[in-house]
């Protein structure tokens, strides 16, 4: 029986929806509609459109992303009768109660309002947006996907920081990793391609976008990975920061006269590509730059890259056998020269890429490894909005769920 479900995926100043049609067996059926949300507040702007050929493309008076999701709906009701058989939402941070797709209760929601305190950026806007959203279907079941779920897997020696047990128990600190939806998503559509089980594959997947991090995946489960207790530590990302000496944080409280949450700020918001390039945040602008002399910017690129690199090699180690390195995400799916220049310097480890398939290989799911390569190389193209709703099939097919 095929269900028709409406997602949201919701940013800290975007949002994204799609209304699904999806089969029994999580196959994609129809996609009746899709819109997002870019820069929400004063220059708002909306881009929609739908199966039946209506579209939308203008600035749109919505201060957040629970009046964006609000302002998607009224739109899509005046396409006429909006039928849906549910909603599903992503959320960032799941804790430790939603380690699984579940189907929203007052457990859950009081559930994912504890795990915001890891992660006051995000999870706010999307519980706001789901509230809202829900008011307007209160008969409709409503599903969340968290993103640390898919990292629920990792093994003690990966998940545990080195502080004293006391405190790590005390305030429930352990590494949760993210960008599982994008993460999962590789893993399963490259069973598809290679028509091998889930279980079989060892991969590394990479999310390289605004947000990037890195996964390792043995026999289908994740088992180490970039991101931690929050979404800032790890790779360089647009920008973060990523991994640094903690100490840092408070020699520049004491040495700037700043709070703990202004030195924060300027981890995860002034600092990674923008901060080192002192120009933007953007991989393109910065390719730009550097093919134009611009020093920092070339910098900036190479300490991206060099990072990722980094994460790789201590991937193989941690994995032994590598069937796959998967490239996703906004600059993993369209700047060969960023998975060049990663891929550069592995040759040792036996893995090589093929300059013109790398080239031919943006914005499409292809394999660009050489010949005879021991790893495979491949990038597979996110669809963020399709995994959850998979998710949410098997959820509702399984009957209702709750938080642990």
């Amino acid at each position: 029986m095929a269900m028709r479900i409406l997602i949201f995926n919701c940013g800290s100043s975007s949002l994204k929806f799609e209304l699904l049609e999806i089969g029994a067996a999580g196959e994609l059926l129809n996609r009746i509609a899709r819109g997002t949300y870019e820069e929400i507040g004063p220059h708002a702007h909306a881009k929609m459109s739908g199966a039946d050929g209506r579209k939308f493309d203008a600035p749109a008076a919505v201060a957040n992303p629970k009046e964006a999701a609000l302002h998607a709906i009224e739109w899509l009701r005046g396409g006429g009768d909006l039928r849906l058989d549910a909603i599903a939402h992503r959320i960032v941070h799941g804790g430790d109660r939603v380690s699984e797709p579940v189907v929203v209760d007052d457990d859950v929601l009081e559930a994912l309002d504890e795990a915001s305190r890891f992660a006051p950026l995000h999870n706010p806007l999307a519980l706001a947006t789901l509230r809202a959203v829900r008011e307007q279907f209160p008969a409709l079941p409503t599903i969340v996907v968290a993103d640390t779920a898919f990292h629920r897997t990792l093994p003690p020696v990966a998940r545990t920081y080195a502080i004293p047990r006391e405190l790590a128990a005390r305030h429930g600190i352990h590494r949760f990793g993210f960008h599982g939806i994008g993460h999962s998503w590789m893993l399963d559509r490259y069973a598809e391609i290679s028509g091998r089980p889930v279980s079989a594959l060892n991969l590394i997947t990479l999310q390289l976008g605004s947000g990037c991090s890195a996964a390792a995946i043995r026999e289908g489960r994740s088992i180490d990975t970039s991101m931690g207790l929050t979404p800032l530590e790890g790779l360089m990302m647009a920008t973060r920061s990523g991994d640094l000496d903690p100490a840092i944080f408070s020699y520049l409280a004491t040495a700037e006269r700043l709070a703990p949450a202004e030195v924060e700020r300027i981890l995860n918001h002034d600092s990674g590509l923008l901060g080192v390039s002192g120009l933007s945040d953007d991989m393109r602008k910065l390719e730009a730059a550097a093919a134009a002399s611009n020093a920092d910017a070339a910098l900036a690129i190479e300490i991206f890259c060099y990072r990722v690199r980094k994460y790789i090699g201590a991937y193989m180690t941690v994995l032994g056998r590598v069937d796959a390195i998967i490239f996703g995400g906004g600059i993993g799916e369209h700047s060969a020269n960023v998975r060049g220049r990663v891929c550069r310097g592995l040759e040792p480890f036996g893995i090589n890429f093929d300059e013109a398939r790398n080239g031919a290989a943006n914005g499409q799911e292809a394999c660009f490894s050489a010949n005879g390569s021991r790893t495979t190389l491949w990038v597979v193209p996110l669809d963020e909005e399709l995994q959850i709703a998979r998710a949410a099939v098997r959820v509702l097919s399984a009957g209702p769920q709750v938080a642990n």
